[in-house]
């Protein structure tokens, strides 16, 4: 993995920090976090829905890791499965509220972490693209208000 794609410091970051009569966002390093925030809270989300669905991903066997990396693919797609059908399933209903803190998804002890390329010049090229993204939004955002 070349590296990732941190929130700025020193800027408002969490969506609640977006609430209130001061919630306009001030210039393209805002603008990026509030998205990186709101993509975040996605895919937690996601993990959530996925882990009350499927006991497997909470108390994954004892597999071998080839294995071990398709048992998230396959919940993936049995999930969609069932979304495409519109039973009206119990969960999707449940978790439709965007809003909603999913248990036990703050901090999981003993989650492994990925090896990141942590160089200087790998760290300069991720604030590079970063803010090119934040650039590029801000611009996208001054067009559509046209």
């Amino acid at each position: 993995m070349l590296g990732f794609l941190t929130p700025y410091r020193d800027e408002r970051y969490h969506l609640r920090d977006y609430e209130g009569p001061e919630r306009a966002l001030r210039g393209p390093k805002e603008l990026f976090n509030y998205r990186h925030s709101s993509l975040q809270n996605v895919i937690e989300l996601c993990f959530g829905v996925l882990k009350a669905r499927f006991a497997v991903l909470k108390n994954m066997p004892n597999y071998k890791l080839r294995r071990q990396r398709l048992v998230p693919i396959a919940c993936c797609v049995l999930h969609n499965f069932i979304r495409s059908q519109g039973c009206g399933d119990r969960m999707f209903r449940e978790y439709e509220n965007e809003d909603m803190l999913i248990e036990g998804e703050e901090e999981e002890e003993g989650r492994s972490i990925p090896s990141i390329d942590l160089s200087p010049s790998n760290v300069a090229l991720m604030s590079n693209v970063r803010d090119e993204i934040a650039k590029q939004m801000r611009r996208d955002c001054s067009r559509n208000r046209r």
